[in-house]
Protein backbone atom coordinates (compact mmCIF):
# COMPACT_ATOMS: atom_id res chain seq x y z
CA UNK A 1 0.00 0.00 0.00
CA UNK A 2 2.95 2.28 0.73
CA UNK A 3 4.68 1.61 -2.51
CA UNK A 4 1.28 2.70 -4.18
CA UNK A 5 0.95 5.55 -2.76
CA UNK A 6 4.65 6.28 -3.31
CA UNK A 7 3.92 5.77 -6.99
CA UNK A 8 0.77 7.85 -6.89
CA UNK A 9 2.78 10.72 -5.37
CA UNK A 10 5.89 10.49 -8.10
CA UNK A 11 3.09 10.36 -10.77
CA UNK A 12 1.65 13.94 -9.27
CA UNK A 13 5.43 15.08 -8.76
CA UNK A 14 6.06 14.24 -12.41
CA UNK A 15 2.90 16.07 -13.89
CA UNK A 16 4.02 18.86 -11.69
CA UNK A 17 6.77 19.21 -12.68
CA UNK A 18 5.57 19.29 -16.48
CA UNK A 19 3.29 21.55 -16.24
CA UNK A 20 5.20 23.79 -14.19
CA UNK A 21 8.04 23.79 -17.05
CA UNK A 22 6.07 24.09 -19.76
CA UNK A 23 4.40 27.04 -17.81
CA UNK A 24 7.37 28.76 -16.83
CA UNK A 25 9.61 28.39 -20.73
CA UNK A 26 6.16 29.60 -22.22
CA UNK A 27 6.30 33.11 -19.70
CA UNK A 28 9.63 33.88 -20.37
CA UNK A 29 9.02 33.30 -23.88
CA UNK A 30 6.23 35.74 -23.80
CA UNK A 31 8.60 38.28 -22.28
CA UNK A 32 10.61 40.32 -25.04
CA UNK A 33 13.16 41.61 -22.79
CA UNK A 34 13.87 37.88 -21.61
CA UNK A 35 13.46 36.19 -24.83
CA UNK A 36 16.15 38.06 -26.83
CA UNK A 37 18.24 38.84 -23.75
CA UNK A 38 18.53 34.85 -22.85
CA UNK A 39 21.92 33.59 -22.91
CA UNK A 40 20.22 30.79 -25.46
CA UNK A 41 19.68 33.62 -28.21
CA UNK A 42 23.38 34.44 -29.27
CA UNK A 43 24.38 30.46 -29.26
CA UNK A 44 20.82 29.80 -31.53
CA UNK A 45 21.88 32.80 -33.85
CA UNK A 46 25.50 31.50 -34.23
CA UNK A 47 24.14 28.43 -35.10
CA UNK A 48 21.63 29.19 -37.10
CA UNK A 49 24.18 31.68 -39.11
CA UNK A 50 26.04 28.54 -39.47
CA UNK A 51 23.54 26.58 -41.14
CA UNK A 52 22.29 29.22 -43.32
CA UNK A 53 25.29 30.76 -44.39
CA UNK A 54 28.38 28.81 -43.61
CA UNK A 55 29.79 31.67 -40.85
CA UNK A 56 31.97 30.26 -37.96
CA UNK A 57 30.14 30.69 -34.92
CA UNK A 58 33.03 31.93 -33.47
CA UNK A 59 32.82 34.93 -35.68
CA UNK A 60 32.27 38.10 -33.91
CA UNK A 61 29.59 39.62 -36.89
CA UNK A 62 27.51 36.93 -34.87
CA UNK A 63 27.65 38.91 -31.82
CA UNK A 64 27.35 42.55 -34.08
CA UNK A 65 24.13 41.25 -35.39
CA UNK A 66 22.90 40.01 -31.88
CA UNK A 67 23.42 43.21 -30.44
CA UNK A 68 21.63 45.40 -33.18
CA UNK A 69 18.96 42.87 -32.72
CA UNK A 70 18.49 42.96 -28.72
CA UNK A 71 19.95 46.67 -28.21
CA UNK A 72 22.28 44.74 -25.66
CA UNK A 73 25.85 46.83 -26.11
CA UNK A 74 28.12 44.73 -24.52
CA UNK A 75 29.52 42.08 -27.28
CA UNK A 76 32.11 40.52 -25.19
CA UNK A 77 28.72 39.02 -23.58
CA UNK A 78 27.36 37.37 -26.90
CA UNK A 79 29.73 35.35 -28.36
CA UNK A 80 29.74 31.41 -28.64
CA UNK A 81 31.91 31.28 -25.61
CA UNK A 82 31.73 27.38 -25.65
CA UNK A 83 33.45 24.43 -27.40
CA UNK A 84 32.18 23.46 -30.72
CA UNK A 85 30.73 20.30 -29.78
CA UNK A 86 28.17 22.11 -28.17
CA UNK A 87 27.09 22.29 -31.33
CA UNK A 88 25.55 19.08 -31.01
CA UNK A 89 22.34 20.60 -28.89
CA UNK A 90 22.10 23.75 -30.88
CA UNK A 91 22.08 22.94 -34.31
CA UNK A 92 19.24 20.77 -33.85
CA UNK A 93 17.36 23.60 -32.49
CA UNK A 94 18.36 25.94 -34.97
CA UNK A 95 16.50 24.18 -37.38
CA UNK A 96 13.95 25.50 -35.60
CA UNK A 97 12.24 28.84 -35.25
CA UNK A 98 13.86 30.26 -31.92
CA UNK A 99 10.56 30.97 -30.30
CA UNK A 100 10.38 26.86 -30.16
CA UNK A 101 14.00 26.49 -29.29
CA UNK A 102 13.63 28.45 -26.43
CA UNK A 103 10.90 26.85 -24.92
CA UNK A 104 12.42 23.57 -25.63
CA UNK A 105 15.61 24.61 -23.98
CA UNK A 106 14.39 25.40 -20.73
CA UNK A 107 12.24 22.53 -20.66
CA UNK A 108 15.41 20.16 -21.00
CA UNK A 109 17.50 22.51 -18.24
CA UNK A 110 14.64 22.08 -15.49
CA UNK A 111 14.17 18.44 -15.94
CA UNK A 112 18.29 17.75 -16.35
CA UNK A 113 18.66 19.48 -12.88
CA UNK A 114 15.72 17.76 -11.63
CA UNK A 115 16.60 13.97 -12.59
CA UNK A 116 19.79 14.21 -11.34
CA UNK A 117 19.06 15.51 -7.75
CA UNK A 118 16.48 12.76 -7.97
CA UNK A 119 19.01 9.87 -8.77
CA UNK A 120 21.40 10.99 -6.51
CA UNK A 121 19.42 11.13 -3.53
CA UNK A 122 17.21 7.44 -4.69
CA UNK A 123 20.60 5.73 -5.46
CA UNK A 124 22.22 6.92 -2.02
CA UNK A 125 18.80 6.95 0.25
CA UNK A 126 16.35 4.53 -1.59
CA UNK A 127 14.44 5.15 1.24
CA UNK A 128 13.95 8.62 1.46
CA UNK A 129 10.77 9.80 1.24
CA UNK A 130 9.08 11.63 -2.33
CA UNK A 131 7.95 13.94 0.19
CA UNK A 132 10.70 15.31 1.77
CA UNK A 133 12.24 14.62 -2.01
CA UNK A 134 9.94 17.00 -3.04
CA UNK A 135 10.72 19.24 -0.61
CA UNK A 136 14.57 19.58 -2.23
CA UNK A 137 13.21 20.23 -5.48
CA UNK A 138 10.72 22.58 -4.53
CA UNK A 139 13.85 24.07 -2.78
CA UNK A 140 16.35 24.42 -5.28
CA UNK A 141 14.07 25.13 -7.77
CA UNK A 142 13.17 28.36 -5.94
CA UNK A 143 16.71 29.10 -5.42
CA UNK A 144 17.67 32.63 -7.28
CA UNK A 145 20.74 30.97 -9.03
CA UNK A 146 18.30 28.29 -10.31
CA UNK A 147 15.85 30.99 -11.07
CA UNK A 148 18.50 32.91 -13.21
CA UNK A 149 19.30 30.16 -15.19
CA UNK A 150 16.27 29.20 -16.17
CA UNK A 151 15.66 32.52 -17.19
CA UNK A 152 18.65 32.97 -18.90
CA UNK A 153 18.07 29.69 -20.58
CA UNK A 154 21.91 28.89 -19.81
CA UNK A 155 23.40 25.28 -19.99
CA UNK A 156 24.57 24.56 -16.64
CA UNK A 157 22.11 21.85 -15.39
CA UNK A 158 23.24 19.71 -18.21
CA UNK A 159 26.51 18.54 -16.26
CA UNK A 160 23.89 18.30 -13.55
CA UNK A 161 21.82 15.14 -14.85
CA UNK A 162 25.60 13.92 -16.05
CA UNK A 163 27.23 13.54 -12.76
CA UNK A 164 24.42 11.48 -11.57
CA UNK A 165 24.92 9.23 -15.13
CA UNK A 166 28.63 9.36 -14.40
CA UNK A 167 27.93 8.82 -10.87
CA UNK A 168 25.18 5.58 -11.48
CA UNK A 169 27.54 3.76 -14.08
CA UNK A 170 30.45 3.63 -10.96
CA UNK A 171 27.89 2.41 -8.89
CA UNK A 172 26.87 -0.27 -10.97
CA UNK A 173 31.08 -1.03 -12.18
CA UNK A 174 29.98 -0.32 -14.96
CA UNK A 175 33.07 1.52 -15.81
CA UNK A 176 33.23 1.91 -19.61
CA UNK A 177 29.52 3.36 -19.40
CA UNK A 178 30.91 6.18 -16.87
CA UNK A 179 33.49 7.52 -18.98
CA UNK A 180 31.29 7.73 -21.90
CA UNK A 181 28.41 9.83 -19.89
CA UNK A 182 31.30 11.50 -18.38
CA UNK A 183 32.08 13.47 -21.91
CA UNK A 184 28.73 15.36 -20.90
CA UNK A 185 31.07 17.17 -18.15
CA UNK A 186 32.88 18.49 -21.26
CA UNK A 187 30.49 20.64 -22.76
CA UNK A 188 31.43 23.42 -19.80
CA UNK A 189 34.58 21.70 -18.78
CA UNK A 190 35.46 24.82 -16.53
CA UNK A 191 32.00 24.19 -13.92
CA UNK A 192 32.61 20.29 -13.23
CA UNK A 193 37.21 20.47 -13.45
CA UNK A 194 37.68 19.20 -9.75
CA UNK A 195 35.10 16.46 -9.67
CA UNK A 196 35.91 15.15 -13.26
CA UNK A 197 39.67 15.30 -12.17
CA UNK A 198 38.61 12.86 -8.72
CA UNK A 199 37.14 10.40 -10.44
CA UNK A 200 40.28 10.02 -13.46
CA UNK A 201 42.09 10.05 -10.41
CA UNK A 202 40.35 7.77 -8.38
CA UNK A 203 39.72 5.09 -11.53
CA UNK A 204 43.67 5.14 -12.10
CA UNK A 205 44.70 3.21 -9.24
CA UNK A 206 42.68 -0.22 -9.73
CA UNK A 207 43.04 -1.98 -13.07
CA UNK A 208 39.18 -2.59 -13.18
CA UNK A 209 38.33 0.99 -13.04
CA UNK A 210 40.78 1.97 -16.20
CA UNK A 211 37.48 1.69 -18.67
CA UNK A 212 36.38 4.81 -17.46
CA UNK A 213 39.48 6.65 -18.83
CA UNK A 214 38.85 4.60 -22.59
CA UNK A 215 35.24 5.42 -22.19
CA UNK A 216 36.12 9.55 -21.60
CA UNK A 217 38.73 8.86 -24.39
CA UNK A 218 36.56 7.35 -26.80
CA UNK A 219 34.00 10.13 -26.51
CA UNK A 220 36.09 13.05 -26.30
CA UNK A 221 37.55 12.01 -29.83
CA UNK A 222 33.81 11.38 -30.81
CA UNK A 223 32.86 14.82 -30.00
CA UNK A 224 36.22 16.75 -31.49
CA UNK A 225 34.94 14.83 -34.93
CA UNK A 226 31.37 15.98 -34.49
CA UNK A 227 32.81 19.67 -33.77
CA UNK A 228 35.56 19.40 -36.60
CA UNK A 229 33.38 18.38 -39.37
CA UNK A 230 30.74 21.18 -38.26
CA UNK A 231 33.02 23.83 -37.30
CA UNK A 232 36.88 23.28 -39.04
CA UNK A 233 40.15 24.04 -37.11
CA UNK A 234 37.58 25.04 -33.50
CA UNK A 235 39.87 24.85 -31.02
CA UNK A 236 42.09 27.72 -32.27
CA UNK A 237 39.08 29.83 -32.63
CA UNK A 238 37.05 28.66 -29.40
CA UNK A 239 40.56 29.55 -27.61
CA UNK A 240 40.90 33.11 -29.08
CA UNK A 241 36.95 33.48 -28.57
CA UNK A 242 37.88 33.18 -24.57
CA UNK A 243 40.22 35.43 -24.59
CA UNK A 244 37.63 38.30 -24.65
CA UNK A 245 35.39 36.72 -22.09
CA UNK A 246 34.92 38.95 -18.95
CA UNK A 247 36.66 37.55 -16.71
CA UNK A 248 34.82 36.39 -13.06
CA UNK A 249 36.75 35.89 -9.98
CA UNK A 250 36.97 32.57 -7.90
CA UNK A 251 35.17 33.07 -4.42
CA UNK A 252 38.50 32.33 -2.74
CA UNK A 253 40.34 34.92 -4.86
CA UNK A 254 37.33 37.44 -3.48
CA UNK A 255 37.03 36.61 0.29
CA UNK A 256 40.52 36.27 0.72
CA UNK A 257 44.10 37.57 -0.34
CA UNK A 258 45.30 34.76 -2.11
CA UNK A 259 48.83 35.49 -3.99
CA UNK A 260 49.59 33.08 -6.73
CA UNK A 261 46.49 31.15 -6.34
CA UNK A 262 48.42 29.99 -2.64
CA UNK A 263 45.10 28.64 -1.22
CA UNK A 264 43.61 27.08 -3.90
CA UNK A 265 46.84 25.12 -4.55
CA UNK A 266 46.48 24.21 -0.79
CA UNK A 267 42.92 22.95 -1.20
CA UNK A 268 43.82 21.12 -4.32
CA UNK A 269 47.02 19.18 -2.58
CA UNK A 270 44.48 18.51 0.53
CA UNK A 271 41.92 16.92 -2.37
CA UNK A 272 44.54 15.12 -3.79
CA UNK A 273 45.43 13.72 -0.04
CA UNK A 274 41.95 12.83 0.11
CA UNK A 275 41.69 10.91 -2.78
CA UNK A 276 45.00 9.24 -2.47
CA UNK A 277 43.68 8.60 1.16
CA UNK A 278 40.41 6.69 -0.36
CA UNK A 279 41.65 5.30 -3.02
CA UNK A 280 40.28 1.04 -3.03
CA UNK A 281 37.20 2.57 -2.12
CA UNK A 282 34.27 1.55 -3.68
CA UNK A 283 31.33 4.37 -5.39
CA UNK A 284 29.12 2.30 -2.95
CA UNK A 285 30.65 3.61 -0.03
CA UNK A 286 30.42 7.02 1.81
CA UNK A 287 33.77 8.32 1.72
CA UNK A 288 33.25 8.21 -2.41
CA UNK A 289 30.39 10.08 -2.73
CA UNK A 290 30.78 12.40 0.22
CA UNK A 291 34.52 13.33 -1.89
CA UNK A 292 32.68 13.91 -4.76
CA UNK A 293 30.40 16.23 -3.03
CA UNK A 294 33.44 17.67 -1.93
CA UNK A 295 34.94 18.29 -5.57
CA UNK A 296 31.75 20.14 -6.50
CA UNK A 297 31.62 22.32 -3.44
CA UNK A 298 35.37 23.05 -3.79
CA UNK A 299 34.92 23.40 -8.03
CA UNK A 300 32.55 26.56 -7.20
CA UNK A 301 35.10 28.15 -4.59
CA UNK A 302 38.67 27.97 -6.21
CA UNK A 303 37.69 27.93 -10.22
CA UNK A 304 37.19 31.52 -11.76
CA UNK A 305 34.84 32.05 -14.42
CA UNK A 306 32.66 30.24 -11.66
CA UNK A 307 29.29 33.09 -11.12
CA UNK A 308 25.89 32.60 -9.56
CA UNK A 309 24.39 30.64 -12.59
CA UNK A 310 27.15 27.71 -11.81
CA UNK A 311 25.77 27.56 -8.55
CA UNK A 312 22.92 24.58 -9.73
CA UNK A 313 25.59 22.38 -9.48
CA UNK A 314 24.92 22.44 -6.00
CA UNK A 315 21.73 20.87 -6.13
CA UNK A 316 23.32 17.14 -6.68
CA UNK A 317 25.64 18.05 -3.24
CA UNK A 318 22.24 18.57 -1.38
CA UNK A 319 21.19 15.31 -2.56
CA UNK A 320 24.22 13.38 -1.43
CA UNK A 321 24.44 15.10 2.05
CA UNK A 322 21.32 14.76 2.97
CA UNK A 323 21.03 11.17 1.87
CA UNK A 324 23.95 10.32 3.42
CA UNK A 325 22.91 11.96 6.62
CA UNK A 326 19.44 10.00 6.20
CA UNK A 327 22.05 6.87 6.52
CA UNK A 328 24.36 7.13 8.57
CA UNK A 329 23.58 10.17 10.95
CA UNK A 330 20.23 9.84 11.53
CA UNK A 331 19.93 11.49 14.51
CA UNK A 332 21.71 14.55 13.22
CA UNK A 333 18.94 14.76 9.63
CA UNK A 334 16.21 16.40 11.20
CA UNK A 335 18.79 19.84 12.13
CA UNK A 336 20.22 19.33 8.53
CA UNK A 337 16.64 19.64 7.18
CA UNK A 338 16.19 22.84 9.03
CA UNK A 339 19.06 24.19 8.41
CA UNK A 340 19.04 23.85 4.26
CA UNK A 341 15.65 25.15 4.55
CA UNK A 342 17.10 27.80 6.20
CA UNK A 343 19.51 28.39 4.16
CA UNK A 344 17.48 28.40 1.11
CA UNK A 345 14.71 31.00 2.81
CA UNK A 346 17.88 33.29 3.79
CA UNK A 347 19.15 33.20 -0.37
CA UNK A 348 15.32 34.47 -1.09
CA UNK A 349 15.48 36.97 1.90
CA UNK A 350 18.55 38.35 0.77
CA UNK A 351 17.64 38.86 -2.85
CA UNK A 352 13.70 40.06 -2.28
CA UNK A 353 14.07 42.70 0.84
CA UNK A 354 17.21 45.31 -0.98
CA UNK A 355 14.40 45.15 -3.85
CA UNK A 356 11.27 46.23 -1.03
CA UNK A 357 13.87 48.31 1.00
CA UNK A 358 16.01 50.06 -1.42
CA UNK A 359 16.16 51.97 -4.60
CA UNK A 360 19.44 50.55 -5.73
CA UNK A 361 19.24 48.49 -8.59
CA UNK A 362 21.22 45.33 -9.06
CA UNK A 363 21.69 45.24 -5.30
CA UNK A 364 19.47 42.31 -4.37
CA UNK A 365 22.42 40.06 -6.80
CA UNK A 366 25.29 41.29 -4.51
CA UNK A 367 23.47 40.37 -1.44
CA UNK A 368 22.20 36.91 -2.60
CA UNK A 369 25.75 36.39 -3.95
CA UNK A 370 26.78 36.32 -0.21
CA UNK A 371 24.23 33.13 0.52
CA UNK A 372 24.36 31.43 -2.51
CA UNK A 373 27.95 32.03 -3.93
CA UNK A 374 30.09 31.86 -0.66
CA UNK A 375 28.07 30.68 2.21
CA UNK A 376 26.41 27.90 0.53
CA UNK A 377 29.31 26.10 -1.43
CA UNK A 378 31.54 27.29 2.37
CA UNK A 379 29.45 25.26 4.71
CA UNK A 380 28.34 22.27 2.49
CA UNK A 381 31.96 21.49 2.17
CA UNK A 382 31.93 21.46 5.74
CA UNK A 383 29.29 19.19 5.87
CA UNK A 384 30.83 16.85 3.39
CA UNK A 385 33.71 15.91 6.19
CA UNK A 386 31.64 13.85 8.24
CA UNK A 387 30.72 11.63 5.28
CA UNK A 388 34.17 11.35 3.79
CA UNK A 389 35.43 10.40 7.51
CA UNK A 390 32.77 8.19 8.55
CA UNK A 391 33.44 5.57 11.11
CA UNK A 392 34.68 1.87 10.00
CA UNK A 393 32.03 0.51 12.35
CA UNK A 394 29.14 2.75 10.86
CA UNK A 395 30.52 2.10 7.26
CA UNK A 396 30.32 -1.84 7.95
CA UNK A 397 26.83 -1.56 9.51
CA UNK A 398 25.37 0.27 6.14
CA UNK A 399 26.55 -2.47 4.28
CA UNK A 400 25.22 -5.16 6.15
CA UNK A 401 21.57 -3.23 5.83
CA UNK A 402 22.35 -2.89 2.24
CA UNK A 403 22.93 -6.90 2.22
Amino acid sequence: MTQSKERQKLIILIVVGLMYSIAIAYFFQSLPSVRLTSDFFPRWHASHQLLTKGRSIYDWANATEVSEITGWPYLNQLGYYYPAYLLIFTVPLALLPYEVAHVIWVVFGLWCLWLGIFIFAKRLSPNLSLNRLTVLLALVTTAVPVFQHTLYAQFNTLAVLTLALVYLALYKERYLLAGLWAGGLLFKPHATLLPLLFILVWSAFKRERWPVWLGLGLISGALWGIAELLEPNWVMSFLQSLGSYVRIYSVIDILFWNPYQLISIILFGLTLWLVFRFRYVSARDTPFYGLLAWTICLNALIIPMYGMLHIVLLGPVFAIVLSGFETHYPDQVRWLWLGTVGLFIAGLLAFVLPLLLTDSTGLQINFSEVVYRFTMPIILSIITLPLIFIRRDNEAIHHHSRL
